[in-house]
């Protein structure tokens, strides 16, 4: 679209204007080296190998943006056990306790403060959508909630419908629709992205930016990864466990400037509820009443 200075500097004060200029993940890490986080029509991947808890970030930030119109676009796992995970982030509820509520009582405390508390989240768990089902959601979403959606999450790329001659070309090809996709409807979006296989369990690893499975990274404004130490197999099992709440995100790739964290910045992995939190972040007490 070929446009003049002025056009573009109206549209610029728009956006640096809007009540939503950029939307935070909640980890200082990214967000002061971000101002603020990420623009509407950037492409986040963030990169961890299984048994990590890549879904748990996305459900930590989306918990983290309570008044920010967000889609959580769930392609693998259905929307009940994402509703789970979201209370128990949002309220530091064990899932087990959840469940054995939900059993008990046929409701939860903790289920009903989260749909409270997120009223601006949806979630599309269809699975096998495209860029054209999913875009076709965020005009749903206009509508039903009279503005547009601020916020993409996606779980994961890979799933996401396409076709191509090779797996490389199709999740390339992907990568690409998913930027053209987030600035097509000026919308963040954080996608969680496959990791290469390696030889034996290699999540206690750093990460790098090219360890996205069949790469796609150059499409990316910025890349997140994310390792625990304890997930070593060569630790002795004390050493294991008395390493269990560390896990580390990584900042691996932005092209705004501010400095990169390559090695990982240590935070608090809760286990039970799996909220990820910074080390100096006070933890609210868990309410009384039952869950």
């Amino acid at each position: 679209m070929l446009r003049d200075l002025d056009e573009v500097r109206t549209e610029l004060a728009r956006w640096a204007t809007a009540d939503i200029v950029r939307v935070p993940t909640g980890f200082r890490f990214f967000d002061d080296r971000t101002q603020g986080g990420m623009a509407p029509g950037q492409l986040m991947f963030a990169l961890a190998r299984t048994g990590v808890g890549k879904t748990w970030l996305l459900t930590a930030i989306a918990c983290n943006n309570p008044k920010v119109p967000t889609v959580f676009f769930s392609l693998e796992m259905h929307g009940r056990y994402i509703l789970e995970r979201l209370a128990s982030v949002y309220t530091d509820t064990p899932t087990k306790s959840i469940e054995a509520t939900l059993r008990a009582k046929g409701k939860s405390h903790a289920i009903d403060q989260t749909v409270a508390g997120l009223p601006l989240l949806m979630i599309e768990d269809e699975p096998d959508l495209g860029l054209e089902d999913m875009s076709e959601v965020l005009e749903d979403y206009a509508k039903k909630y009279g503005q547009p959606c601020r916020l993409v999450l996606l779980d994961y790329l890979e799933l996401v419908r396409s076709f191509g001659a090779t797996q490389m070309a199709v999740v390339q090809e992907l990568a690409r629709g998913l930027k053209n996709f987030a600035r097509e409807h000026d919308v963040a979006v954080i996608c969680l992205h496959q990791v290469k296989r390696g030889e034996g369990n290699n999540g206690h690893k750093p990460l790098d930016m090219t360890d996205g499975k069949f790469g796609s990274e150059e499409s990316a404004d910025y890349v997140l990864g994310m390792y625990k130490p304890n997930l070593n197999p060569t630790l002795s099992q004390e050493l294991r466990e008395s390493l269990d709440n560390d896990i580390r995100l990584q900042f691996l790739k932005t092209r705004t400037g501010g400095g990169i964290h390559p090695d990982g910045v240590q935070h608090h992995w809760n286990g039970e509820t799996g909220r990820i939190s910074q080390l100096d972040w006070k933890q609210p007490s868990t309410p009384s009443s039952s869950f």
